[in-house]
């Protein structure tokens, strides 16, 4: 399940409370900074705080990964080590992986539009991958109808921002 909508950067006040409205959510950053610990957002104004972008300044790709402890499952902490010599002398990062976590992605190329992006792993297709992905755990922990009632209704929000977002809020 997912979509990929253009909204106007405004929006994204609307997606990110959304996103904490439905219950207790642990939201992260989906691959750490380089060399840092993945950042966890206990709220909607920090996660608001990350999101603001400002054109020729940090990041303009930023993604999350949303997991709402009643959906059970298994998620973890993964370190990716790296090659310094094509990462400008950098050494390790994190990134966060588990079968129903939902995706957060927002694309700033476009200012004032934002290219944002909400997805989740199916029940099926985590089912297909799973012997590839054995540190995932069962993808059977999931409670896959949570899974899909969060995520859909963010991606429900997304697409109809984004068929009104076609003329400024």
């Amino acid at each position: 399940m997912e979509t990929t909508q253009q909204i106007f950067l405004e929006q994204l006040n609307e997606i990110v409370a959304a996103v904490f409205a439905q219950g207790p959510v642990v939201v992260r950053q989906a691959y750490s900074n380089f060399g840092c610990a993945t950042r966890e957002f206990a709220d909607a104004d920090a996660l608001l705080d990350d999101l603001h972008y400002e054109p020729g300044v940090g990041d303009v790709f930023l993604q999350y990964t949303l997991y709402y402890p009643e959906a059970k499952g298994h998620t973890h902490e993964r370190r990716i080590d790296l090659k310094p010599e094509a990462c400008n002398g950098h050494t390790f990062r994190f990134c966060q992986e588990g079968w129903g976590l939902i995706q957060l992605q927002c694309d700033f190329r476009k200012h004032p539009m934002v290219e944002c992006r909400v997805a989740v792993n199916s029940a099926i297709r985590a089912s297909n991958w799973s012997d590839t992905y054995p540190d995932f755990q069962s993808p059977n922990a999931w409670d896959w109808a949570v899974v899909e009632r969060k995520a859909g209704r963010l991606v429900r929000l997304l697409r109809k921002m984004g068929k009104a977002g076609r003329t400024k809020p």
